[in-house]
């Protein structure tokens, strides 16, 4: 048996064994410019524990895209639900759509346009709400055994946020920058690498800002199978009344490619 046979079975193992209680992360590592026609990518967590401690955890999350000539329409998912002794613990719902003209403005500059929906009750998140557009810049180089992706955007949005505890909705206008590499290594032990990071300060207080850092290391076990070690850090620097400024997530995911 050869040492990638070994790993790809070392780590389905590991997919069977290993429970973490973490909630799903919201797939980044797509491609840029995708084949015409449909493309996706989904993943699934179930843990759970009895005993001292009755626990369930869910989670689901989801990545759609459709390309049409030049048009790229992406659909983006996240849901994560989890009860410790009958007491809910965590609820969150990530919702995302966002049409992309490829080439649209010159060769590799694309307008964007977005819309957004969320709600996560354990950061007194009832409802947020956006709309918005940016300008994004890629590039891309392919290779033999390699092929990377990097992407540098700026727009705006208008947001609305909804707090759970208060009921108080606050309007804001917020800049949009954002940067995303991935890097596909296609030797004989393949993997995938991918960065994004996004930094979204308030036009009218630049003090009021939130950001977003996303990372992913995936390695394929099967055709259209792969396992995924995450890590998302989101900081809030104006978040509502007892909630931490800072959340960081991280864990383990199956993902089916088609």
């Amino acid at each position: 048996m050869t040492y990638k046979n070994h790993a790809n079975k070392y780590l389905s193992c590991l997919l069977v064994s290993l429970s973490i209680p973490v909630s799903a992360i919201v797939p980044i590592n797509d491609k840029i410019i995708p084949e015409q026609g449909m493309s996706g990518k989904f993943g699934f967590e179930l843990n759970g524990q009895s005993g001292n401690k009755d626990e369930q955890e869910y989670g689901v999350d989801g990545l759609l895209r459709y390309r049409q000539g030049e048009n790229l329409f992406v659909f983006l998912g996240d849901l994560t639900y989890s009860e410790t002794n009958d007491v809910r613990d965590e609820d969150e719902l990530f919702l995302h759509a966002r049409w992309v003209g490829i080439n649209k403005i010159s060769d590799f500059i694309d307008p964007e346009i977005f819309i957004q929906y969320q709600y996560d009750d354990f950061a007194d998140i009832s409802d947020r709400e956006l709309v918005g557009g940016n300008i994004r810049w890629r590039n891309e180089v392919e290779g033999h055994q390699l092929h990377s992706q990097l992407i540098l955007a700026a727009g705006l949005f208008f947001e609305t946020e909804t707090s759970v505890i208060t009921n108080i909705t606050d309007d804001t206008v917020r800049v949009n920058l954002y940067g995303r590499y991935l890097y596909e290594n296609k030797s004989e032990f393949p993997y995938m690498l991918s960065l994004s990071t996004y930094i979204q300060p308030a036009t009218d207080d630049v003090s009021d800002v939130r950001v977003l850092a996303l990372g992913a290391l995936e390695y394929p076990i099967r055709p259209n199978l792969s396992v995924a070690f995450e890590v998302e850090v989101k900081h809030n620097s104006t978040p509502f009344d007892d909630v931490e400024k800072t959340d960081i997530e991280y864990g383990v995911s199956l993902n089916y490619s088609f």
